[in-house]
């Protein structure tokens, strides 16, 4: 049976949406829900940069700027934001799909990238609430009262520790509970496999986000 899926709604009701994934043998409009998601990303980074979000490390270097360069760089910090939204995306859709994969018995590829549509969703939405933070209360995203990384700074003054802590916050909490939902549709996997999965694929992104944010890599491009 062929059906198109409203990711959307996905997050509304995940049992009811991973219910008519498993059941759908053709997903109708696959490749326009990732080119929509892609496209989504890119606007949720490009809206971020366009409020100077993240360029603080680049701040004394472009007031010490002639007038025209400073928006040369200003534009390209704007693009290279933009672009950061395609790879963060591909990387999101793509690369815990194939893990996830490996444990399953009969869930096809394309499912499992639909699981992490879901997931992508929930990652763009906590990254806009970085805004408000941002521009209200002059909070980096590892100091969001929503996740772990404020009580981090109060127990240690080690960066990298902050920034993984950082990371998991109540949306990752969110995803936890897609990503479960959806690989005990698709897998039909003991729970604590599936569980293990979920804890190291995340645990692995967390770290590389952290290692990335330890080592300014914003200023390295």
């Amino acid at each position: 049976m062929k059906k198109e899926l409203n990711l959307f709604k996905g997050l509304k009701n995940p049992s009811f949406f991973f219910y008519d994934l498993s059941t759908t043998e053709d997903i109708k409009g696959y490749w326009k829900n990732i080119f929509r998601l892609i496209l989504l990303s890119v606007f949720t980074f490009g809206l971020i940069a366009s409020f100077g979000i993240g360029m603080d490390p680049l701040s004394k270097e472009l007031n010490n700027l002639p007038a025209t360069a400073y928006e040369l760089e200003k534009f390209l910090f704007f693009l290279g934001r933009t672009l950061s939204g395609i790879f963060y995306s591909i990387i999101i859709l793509f690369i815990p799909s194939i893990l996830f994969w490996t444990i399953s018995e009969k869930g096809e590829y394309r499912k499992h990238v639909i699981i992490q549509g879901l997931v992508l969703l929930v990652l763009l939405i906590e990254k806009l609430t970085y805004i408000p933070l941002s521009l209200f209360f002059s909070l980096d995203w590892f100091s969001s009262p929503l996740s772990l990384g404020v009580a981090a700074q109060y127990i240690t003054e080690k960066s990298w520790v902050i920034y993984f802590l950082g990371c998991f916050s109540l949306f990752k909490v969110w995803i936890f509970y897609i990503q479960y939902k959806g690989l005990k549709r698709l897998t039909e996997q003991k729970n604590w496999l599936i569980w293990l999965v979920i804890l190291l694929t995340n645990l692995f992104f967390w770290a590389i986000t952290a290692l990335l944010a330890y080592i300014d890599f914003s200023t390295l491009i």
